[in-house]
């Protein structure tokens, strides 16, 4: 598990392995951001073929080194449309003849994905 100081890595660990008792703290009033409680990686089995790891928060997380291209490829039920939209930088919003919005028509991608794809890169 990997995310910011504070959302509650290791509050999920103590949530799903019984007896974990991976060390949790309150969310710092005056910093408003998580107080780093988990110092250093550590391995929880869950059975014989899984296994999750609970990780130092970070302090602050971002996608500003990603351009679109790279986001919309981390959409792998967008692959197959994208490069068939009327536009080659279409952001798949309100540009005409967009291949992924009309594959969200025809139900093969689920809309709420590409509602998280506009998210990601809104402000670009």
């Amino acid at each position: 598990l990997v995310g910011q100081s504070g959302m509650g890595k290791s509050t999920l660990i103590n949530a799903l392995i019984p007896g974990a008792a991976a060390a949790t703290r309150e969310i710092s009033e005056a910093l408003d951001s998580g107080k780093h409680t988990t110092t250093h990686a550590r391995l929880y089995r869950l059975d014989d073929e899984s296994a999750l790891i609970d990780s130092p928060g970070l302090q602050e997380f971002g996608l500003a080194h990603l351009t679109v291209g790279d986001i919309e490829n981390a959409f792998p039920e967008f692959r197959p449309h994208v490069g068939r939209c009327s536009f080659r930088d279409c952001h798949h919003e309100a540009e005409p003849d967009c291949a992924v919005k009309q594959a969200v028509a025809d139900g093969l991608i689920h809309p709420r994905r590409l509602e998280h794809f506009r998210k990601m890169i809104a402000g670009r």
